[in-house]
């Protein structure tokens, strides 16, 4: 194994933790050696910190200066570079004291000492670039990203590459952007998690997948320092192009998957058409002349339909084959709630909901809420007493029979739960009765492509900002079937989709609700909410809970997943109806 292959494997153990105190010698002789490798070490750990991907701060081969350091992160670089020499300086003394003298010749002498000096400023150089980053993220408005230090007099010069759409995406430090708002040119995003679709001018696309570091260089092109996106050029958008650390992709087709891993190894996969690929850097371009052509033909590898390789770029630039894997390739976010439609109030609140934009089966439509399947309340059980009514001041009677009256800020909330989901069919009456709710639609829902039922929860700042997590059951088991867990919804607390609800009053029961009857009998007291709530929503996809393709379900069973203090408050649950 040579010497850059060796540090690879030796690095992405020592940031997920793994490396033992041999391998730590092993890692601290090649940075030892190489310069080079300083270098690709301190921009690797720059990285992975920022994406939240150290394994183990705490971790006992992680060395106790590398934690003292970055644990106090000082206002002032200048401060910062003198207490790092400082500790430096201690360090190599506690070293000399420390280690048993070794009898050793003059040069050997030497030779340990420039050893433990680039070793010393190896880490130096890692501590300073990822803190400093850091420091400055922090002292900063909250603005994740950075502009890279290139050319800033074109920057104006750029057609506004967009975000489409988005999926679960969380960004570091700031919240999500709005669909079809523009990405500022050579600015880090840093995706933690989810997908983001992306809409170049000449009509490129490419999916991203957390978690990532991307920013737009041009109207064709995208560079990626981390992570994975999935390529789609047109016809008119041939040329587009992918800049990772090793690599430019270039499309020489119609689709293609770029996977940059945290070493900046880049695996490219070429699903339709082809792709050429060469070293960064290299000046091979469609306009270039022909002996520059010829002389980027020595770099540049082409790879045609069904073809994957690695790229890595040590003391030469690689590339080997790897295994087709069509899969990697996103040709589209997944199915989900993209938005919702409501009334407002005078004051800007939501009350009732108008439509629902979704995504089933790779195709979006708006369903208006007239065509939603309504739900009947057919149980509820609660363990503990609480707030169980939500909406006017007036006890809202009529709510008990429906969880489908239109109302975002309307229903009956808080049911029971249970930690571990059911397998076998809810109580539904008696003193055993299972805590939870039940509900059956008014008429059956089919399992078709994509999401089937669509739920909403109302939800404050002081809740889980991805929802409140709950499991959906069938009211009757059968082989084959099984419960669901939601965790995270589709529009979440920081999805700018989500609406701030209207107020409303919650009518507090001093006894538990042992069954929806007693909802109509226990003493009831209302209370005005005075913070504001928005309206979470997600989609439930049938064939989650094992039901085939086509099948009919007109019963569901709905429990809060105990996992924090917080119950779920479903306002409104419908099902959809069949895809046309």
């Amino acid at each position: 194994m040579n010497p850059d292959d060796r540090f690879a494997e030796l690095w992405t153990d020592y940031l997920e933790g793994e490396l033992d105190e041999n391998g730590i010698d092993q890692l601290r002789a090649l940075l030892a050696a190489d310069a080079d490798l300083v270098r690709t070490a301190a921009d690797l750990y720059q990285t992975h910190r920022l994406l939240g991907l150290v394994a183990d701060d705490t971790s006992m081969h992680r060395n106790a200066f590398v934690d003292g350091v970055i644990a106090r992160l000082p206002e002032k670089s200048d401060q910062f570079v003198s207490d790092v020499m400082a500790d430096v300086e201690q360090l190599s003394e506690r070293r000399v004291q420390v280690e048993p003298k070794q009898p050793m010749t003059p040069a050997a002498d030497g030779d340990s000492a420039v050893r433990d000096q680039r070793w010393m400023l190896a880490l130096v150089a890692s501590l300073l670039i990822a803190v400093i980053g850091f420091a400055s993220w922090r002292s900063s408005p909250p603005e994740v990203a950075t502009v890279v230090s290139e050319p800033t007099d074109a920057s104006h010069q750029i057609r506004d590459v967009r975000f489409t759409s988005l999926a679960h995406a969380k960004f570091f430090g700031e919240l999500l952007p709005p669909v079809d708002s523009a990405l500022a040119p050579r600015r880090d995003y840093v995706l933690m998690s989810g997908l983001v679709e992306l809409s170049f001018p000449a009509g490129a696309s490419a999916i991203v997948e957390g978690p990532a570091v991307f920013r737009v260089l041009s109207e064709d092109s995208l560079a990626l320092d981390v992570g994975s996106c999935s390529v789609h050029a047109p016809d008119g958008a041939e040329g587009f192009h992918v800049v990772t650390p090793v690599t430019r992709v270039v499309d020489r087709g119609t689709r293609f998957n770029v996977s940059v891993a945290e070493t900046s190894e880049t695996e490219v996969q070429v699903i339709e058409g082809a792709a050429d690929i060469y070293e960064h850097g290299s000046q091979a371009l469609s306009n270039a002349d022909a002996a520059a052509q010829q002389r980027a033909t020595q770099t540049e590898v082409r790879l045609t339909v069904g073809e994957a390789s690695k790229f890595a770029r040590g003391r030469e630039f690689a590339a080997d084959s790897i295994p087709y894997d069509p899969a990697a390739y996103h040709r589209q976010l997944p199915d989900r709630v993209i938005s919702y439609q409501a009334n407002v109030d005078e004051e800007g609140g939501s009350t009732t909901l108008t439509s629902v934009t979704i995504q089933r089966g790779g195709r979006t439509e708006t369903i208006l809420v007239g065509d939603i399947i309504p739900a009947q309340i057919t149980a509820f059980t609660t363990t503990l007493p609480g707030a169980f009514i939500c909406g006017d001041s007036t006890y809202p009677v009529e709510l008990l029979e429906t969880a489908s009256n239109r109302s975002l800020n309307a229903g009956v909330i808080n049911p029971g739960g249970s930690e571990e989901p059911l397998s076998a069919d809810p109580v539904l009456l008696g003193e055993s009765a299972t805590p939870g709710m039940a509900i059956r639609f008014r008429q059956p829902v089919i399992n078709g492509p994509g999401d089937d039922v669509v739920f909403f929860d109302l939800q404050t700042f002081g809740n889980p900002p991805d929802g409140d997590a709950f499991h959906i059951s069938p009211v009757r088991f059968r082989p084959g079937l099984k419960s669901h867990t939601i965790r995270i919804y589709d529009l979440t607390m920081e999805s700018p989709g989500s609406h701030e609800l209207a107020g409303f009053y919650v009518h507090m029961f001093r006894e538990r609700a042992s069954s929806l009857e007693t909802l109509r009998t226990l003493d009831t007291s209302p209370s005005r909410h005075g913070i504001r709530f928005r309206g979470l929503t997600v989609g439930i996809d049938l064939s989650d809970l094992g039901y085939g393709d086509g099948e009919t379900v007109d019963e569901l069973f709905i429990q809060d997943a105990l996992d924090d203090k917080h119950i779920v408050d479903p306002v409104f649950i419908g099902g959809l109806p069949p895809l046309i």
